[in-house]
């Protein structure tokens, strides 16, 4: 198997933020990349199913797909699909709800309490590696600039999904 070549490329533009963006889209990829092969590694789990599993234990336990999908910034199809992979997996569990039978809760089960409390020092592992150069002076400012820049994407896909609706008749 050929070694990847693993240096960094910087685009060099004038413009500051068009640049940001590029680097900010490269770091959340290698971040993403990394975390994914670091859980699937040490814990046998991808980034997402740790973010479901993590949400549903901040969250008493259970939630519906559409508030999974709320919480995760994914299309309700898709947590559909991966709840029922996680529910295969015996991760999770289904049950109807008792006032409208369409509607489901996806509740962790011990199976999956037992992995997410396995899987929290690999999360710890990946933070610390990847946030090993940012102090927590410098953590402050950052948090408050990544809020911004998901809020500012949330509302542009808000307009984006305005725009693309068909007019009424």
């Amino acid at each position: 198997m050929p070694k990847r070549d693993t240096r960094l490329i910087d685009v060099n533009l004038e413009d500051i933020s068009l640049r940001t963006f590029i680097l900010f889209v490269q770091t959340a990829d290698a971040v993403l990349k990394y975390a994914n092969a670091h859980f699937y590694r040490k814990a046998r789990l991808s980034v997402i199913r740790h973010v479901v599993l993590r949400i549903l234990a901040t969250n008493g336990g259970s939630m519906t797909p559409s508030e999974i999908a709320r919480w995760t910034f994914r299309e309700r199809h898709n947590i559909t699909t991966l709840v029922d992979r996680l529910k295969q997996d015996g991760l999770v569990g289904t049950e109807r709800k008792n006032r409208d039978k369409r509607f489901i809760n996806v509740t962790l089960t011990a199976k999956g309490r037992k992995v997410l409390k396995q899987a929290t020092p690999v999360a710890r592992e990946i933070v610390n590696r990847v946030m090993l150069s940012i102090s927590e002076g410098d953590a402050v400012p950052l948090e408050k600039s990544l809020r911004v820049l998901r809020q500012n994407a949330y509302y542009g896909l808000e307009r984006v999904a305005k725009h693309s609706q068909p007019p009424p008749r």
